[in-house]
This record gives structure tokens, C-alpha cells and sequence, in this order.
């Protein structure tokens, strides 16, 4: 391994990639490694990750404005509780979490924004699968994309999102059943939904069920909210109300106590 990196070190240059060649599996991991702590500058814009196309050419994925990311780690928060209070045993990944979805035979690298394994997927991963992207292909059955997508579905940010949707992330190489498109930008919120089989709805704002893909969650859209409006300080607490747990004698200071000890014990 050493060797090999060493290898790649000679032969590729961080600062002067060549966005039209091809990249090996090993190429592209070698240069998402060292972006852990390089940034790359492309179009005026940092870049800190790749994806990988059909044809094994990198593509950019720009740094995400902070409160879109805020949006992003609060609905894997929520699948995440979702995943170890329902003891579901699956898997949750954000954006550094990349999966092969195999476009026209050939490997294509996707990073969802969030994305959810069942028990059975993670299970049955191979050491290979799961540290590198050199074993066989495989998908999550759950993805979210968030995007500022400038209020409407007529423009290119709309239709390059849908047209990924359609022909990469739900399609016959892939398990996925369930994808979810939200746009939280105080201007627009819309949301935009995708099943295996049906047609793309856009219902209104608000909270959205895992349908049977997710069974019993639901995301709620009132903690979405509070990040893209955020409200005035709560008052500080008066005095420690202790909590007492439904199901052994142990009782807590707080919330976060309490919430700890009921996730792993119960």
C-alpha cells in the first residue's frame, strides 16, 4: 500500500488534475484520501471530494454553505434515532459516504447527501466493500439530495438533480426505493419525491414518512425549520428536574442523559 501511494504521488499532481482523463478505483480513492486535508480550488470554488463518473472521470463536489449542511446532519440525526431507537441495525451515511451505482455496466461513484443500509445490506458487506470501493457493487435502498434549486423545476439545477434521480440512483443496477429531493432555502422549500416504479410527486411542506422503505419514521420537517429560520433563545431552565427511566429504577440529570442511557440499555 505504501508503495502504491507512493506510486500515485509521482504520477498525480493534486493542483494540476486532469478533469478529462480517466481514473482508476485506486486512483480515485488515492485522491479523496489526501483531500481529507487539501483543498482544491476548481471554478473558484473549494473542493474537498470527488465523485466518479460513468467514464471514470472525477466530478467536483463544491463545500456546502453551512446552513445546508446544518439541514443535511439534522435529517441524518433523525434517521440515525430512528435506526437505533426501532433497533433497526442498519446504516446511515452523509455525503463522505460513497456508493458504487454502476451506470451502463461501468462503476459510478455517488455520494447522497444522507443515505440509509437496511441490516441485511450491512450485514452481508465484505471487508472490501466496506473500507475501499474495490469489492462488488451495492447501494442503499434510502437517499436524500439537498439543493438549492432556485424555486422552480425549470432550470438546469432541477432537471441535472431529477435527470440523476431517473438514470443513476433509482434505476435496475440499483436497490434503491426511496429518494427524497428537498430544497430548504427560505425562498423556495419544496420537496420532491421518488419511488422505484411510480412517478416524481412534489407535495407541500412538511413532515415526510420513510413509507414502508423506512417503516415508522418520519422526518420532522418543524426541526428543518428551526434551522432555516432559527428562533430567539430559549430561557434558561430553572433548577434540576430529574428524570426517571419507564423501564429500570436509574434516574438522570437531563435529557441527554437519559436519552443515552435509554438507547443503549433498552
Amino acid at each position: 500500500m505504501a508503495e502504491t501511494s507512493k506510486a500515485y504521488n509521482q504520477e498525480i499532481d493534486l493542483d494540476n488534475l486532469d478533469l478529462e482523463r480517466s481514473y482508476t478505483l485506486e486512483e480515485f480513492e488515492y485522491i479523496n484520501n489526501r483531500l481529507k486535508f487539501y483543498t482544491l480550488e476548481i471554478d473558484g470554488k473549494p473542493v474537498n471530494l470527488f465523485e466518479l463518473d460513468e467514464n471514470g472521470k472525477l466530478v467536483p463536489m463544491s463545500q456546502t454553505p453551512c446552513r445546508r449542511e446544518q439541514v443535511v446532519a439534522e435529517i441524518a440525526r433523525q434517521l440515525a434515532n430512528w435506526n437505533i431507537q426501532t433497533q433497526q441495525g442498519g446504516g446511515v451515511t452523509t455525503s463522505q459516504g460513497g456508493f458504487d451505482f454502476t451506470v451502463d455496466h461501468e462503476s459510478t461513484i455517488r455520494a447522497p447527501d444522507v443515505a440509509f443500509m437496511p441490516q441485511h445490506i450491512v450485514l452481508r458487506l465484505t471487508d472490501e466493500q466496506a473500507w475501499s470501493f474495490q469489492g462488488a457493487p451495492f447501494t442503499p435502498t434510502f437517499l436524500v439530495e439537498v439543493a438549492d434549486l432556485g424555486g422552480d423545476t425549470d432550470n438546469s439545477k432541477f432537471r441535472a438533480l431529477d435527470e440523476r434521480f431517473k438514470e443513476e440512483l433509482i434505476t435496475q443496477s440499483t436497490v434503491v426505493q426511496l429518494g427524497w429531493l428537498i430544497d430548504p432555502h427560505p425562498d423556495h422549500k419544496k420537496i420532491y419525491i421518488s419511488r422505484r416504479g411510480r412517478r416524481r410527486s412534489n407535495p407541500g411542506w412538511g413532515d415526510i414518512s420513510g413509507e414502508n422503505v423506512l417503516p415508522g419514521f418520519v422526518l420532522d420537517m418543524s426541526l428543518i425549520d428551526r434551522i432555516i429560520t432559527p428562533p430567539p433563545p430559549a430561557p434558561a431552565p430553572q433548577g434540576v428536574r430529574r428524570i426517571n427511566c419507564p423501564d429500570c429504577n436509574n434516574t438522570f440529570n437531563s435529557k441527554h442523559e437519559f436519552m443515552k442511557h435509554y438507547e443503549k440499555i433498552h
